[in-house]
């Protein structure tokens, strides 16, 4: 656990050299996958945040999960995959197979469904493939290509202002 703050501030570090360097990749297209990063240390209802996305047309097959929670319980059981702090090395390359899936997958969006400044989240949101990212306000605002300004317990707000967006930019 004590290493995992080592870890947290030497990953923000490489991260704010890594943003200088990061260029704006964006699309026309129309969205159809979406991927959904979230920290589930502070947001429990990742499914209720799936099924709002469902409620406004998107289809279920189309929408991936990446949880983060630390510790993991071994027995716990999820519906989607689960990462943790043990899954990155100190050369912040990520051990989990189902991680590097999830970056290299090119989503037309990535929700970026964090409100913390959490190093391990930000590194994911960063080398994702995705070719448009939407987070919170309250993170680093160089990491996503649209802020929306609410709380994570306002999943339904969210997703309200996420399709609100994307009307506009003619993306649905």
């Amino acid at each position: 656990m004590f290493f995992n703050y080592f870890k947290d501030y030497f990953l923000k570090k490489k991260l704010k050299s890594s943003l200088s360097n990061a260029g704006v990749v964006a699309s026309n297209n129309k969205i159809q996958t979406i991927g959904i990063l979230v920290d589930e240390r502070s947001f429990f209802q990742t499914l209720a945040l799936k099924e709002a996305l469902i409620e406004h047309n998107f289809l279920a097959k189309n929408i991936s999960i990446l949880a983060f929670r630390d510790p993991i319980k071994v027995k716990e059981e999820s519906s989607y995959p689960v990462f943790g702090w043990k899954h990155i090395n100190w050369s912040f390359q990520i051990q989990e197979a189902l991680v590097v899936d999830f970056i290299q997958n090119p989503f037309d969006v990535l929700l970026s469904y964090y409100d913390v400044n959490n190093g391990l989240l930000q590194w994911i949101t960063l080398q994702s493939k995705a070719s448009f990212k939407v987070g919170f306000f309250s993170v680093d605002k160089r990491l996503n290509n649209i802020l929306i300004n609410t709380q994570t317990m306002n999943y339904k707000e969210f997703v309200q202002e996420f399709v609100r967006v994307l009307q506009l930019f003619n993306k649905i």
